[in-house]
């Protein structure tokens, strides 16, 4: 499958297995230090695609955390690189891992 470009609220991705935590608080506030919540300049986010349509990040969880709690409502550009195999409806997403 060739990967393709999408608009997305980072609200709505999956965190991985990996990152149920949320962010790395240093990074983020790295990250807020330096772009605000600004998106320019921002590598996209890669994500997998899930059987059941939702996106899991696999790079870019400190990224999406930002620009969903410094400006909601905002789109940001995904990297979709694949499918997998399983759903990930019932996993957390970004939404609900902010205070």
């Amino acid at each position: 499958m060739p990967s393709y470009f999408r608009d997305l609220d980072p609200r709505e991705l999956r965190v991985p297995a990996s990152r149920r935590t949320g962010a790395d608080p240093v990074k983020y506030q790295r990250q807020v230090a330096r772009f605000g919540s600004s998106s320019a300049g921002m590598p996209p986010i890669v994500v997998y695609e899930g059987l059941d349509g939702f996106f899991v990040i696999y790079n870019g969880v400190t990224r999406a955390t930002r620009i969903a709690k410094l400006a909601p409502g905002t789109l940001v550009r995904v990297e979709v690189i694949g499918r997998l195999r399983h759903n990930y409806g019932p996993d957390p997403k970004i939404g609900d891992l902010l205070p």
